[in-house]
């Protein structure tokens, strides 16, 4: 180690004689006048000192790097954007290792301040959104217990993914999530908010979905903290959609929300699952969707409906013969639930048509010709 120490020192010095040739004779810290390294003895002192901690950094060294790299923080603070980052990686090593809970406070509080002084001078073209998600995951790991800690960095998560988007780190994500149930266990944000930041969070999340694996053990571990926190009930999906339905039922976008996240959430049975469902019917119609309305109103026993969007169904465009067959078999069930045996009738011939050797049909036809 003293070797690598002398050879380290000795590179310094020379680097740091050769500039005083060339660098004027004015001294300004970095930090003074906004420059790189700063003027004169102050950018050789800059310079010897990030190559010092490098020096150190680059052997794990970090008891003899931390010195030297405090001087270029406190110095020359536009010097490296990679000296944040191994600050940020001593800092954490300290924190672990620091046996006082007030020097981990400290410590924690510095290491703050380096996010928002990377922020500060290499935030700019797009980064400041990475940066702050890294801060807000920092702070969650040290101050968990700290309920305004947890809001704080909540705030930092959020915009993080706002400014991300399909950007956003995973970690970002599920530790956004995480905070998010955290707050509204506490009683700082509603039920409303949570869904909302998870309908947030899993919207990107779906886009990257089949990109890489671990977006699907994101998706996978933030579902079960949503599952495990009892948030994302039926009743807490009517709270935050029945109050927006009215305004938004001609926003295709918006119905496309509910009925996805209705679905996930197994609450397809509720009464604005279905309104969402025929109002997205009625903009944009087809056999398929109307398809599914059917099954839909045969699951809630409502057999008329059922049969008027059955009929719609086997009436579409563009469905093979196996499956408009189907079809008009699930049509001729549900007519005979409505003790209309002429048009039972009707329609498992229909299905008998398309599909000669339709067993299912067959019989509901015999049952609708002796009823």
């Amino acid at each position: 180690m003293n070797g690598m120490k002398t050879l380290a020192l000795k590179t310094i010095l020379f680097t740091a004689m050769s500039l005083l040739f060339v660098l004027p004779a004015i001294s300004q810290k970095g930090i003074e006048d906004g420059s790189k390294y700063g003027k004169g003895q102050d950018s050789i002192n800059c310079i010897k000192n990030l190559s010092l901690y490098r020096e150190f950094f680059k052997h794990n060294n970090y008891k003899d790097a931390i010195q030297p790299w405090r001087q270029v923080f406190g110095e020359c603070p536009a010097a490296s954007e990679r000296m944040y980052v191994s600050g940020i990686t001593m800092y954490r090593k300290s924190i672990e290792s620091s046996s006082s809970q007030e020097r981990k406070e400290q410590l924690i509080d510095t290491m703050l301040l380096i996010y928002d002084r990377r922020i500060e001078y290499f935030g700019g073209g797009g980064k400041k959104g990475n940066i702050l998600g890294r801060k807000g995951i920092d702070l969650l790991r040290y101050r968990r217990s700290d309920i305004e800690a947890v809001n704080e960095a909540y705030g930092y998560l959020k915009s993080s993914i706002e400014m991300e988007k399909n950007k956003s780190r995973d970690a970002v994500m599920i530790t956004f999530i995480s905070a998010s149930i955290t707050l509204n266990q506490k009683g700082k944000i509603d039920d409303g908010q949570v869904i909302e930041d998870y309908f947030m969070a899993t919207e990107i999340i779906d886009k990257l979905f089949d990109k890489s694996s671990r977006w699907k053990r994101a998706k996978a571990s933030i579902d079960d903290n949503m599952l495990k926190s009892g948030i994302l009930t039926c009743d807490a999906l009517n709270g935050y959609y029945e109050p927006q339905f009215e305004a938004n039922k001609t926003d295709t976008e918006f119905l496309q929300k509910v009925i996805k996240f209705y679905d996930a959430s197994g609450c397809d049975r509720a009464d604005l699952y279905v309104s969402a469902s025929e109002q997205m019917y009625r903009i944009d119609p087809g056999p398929e969707s109307a398809h599914q309305l059917g099954i839909l109103f045969i699951a809630k026993s409502d057999f008329n409906k059922a049969a008027t969007y059955l009929q719609m169904a086997v009436a579409g465009e563009g469905i093979d013969d196996e499956t408009r067959a189907e079809w008009y078999y699930e049509l001729t069930v549900v007519t005979l639930a409505n003790k209309d045996y002429c048009g039972a009738i009707t329609w498992a011939r229909e299905a008998i048509v398309r599909k000669p050797d339709y067993g299912k049909a067959c019989m509901a036809l015999g049952g609708a010709m002796i009823a």
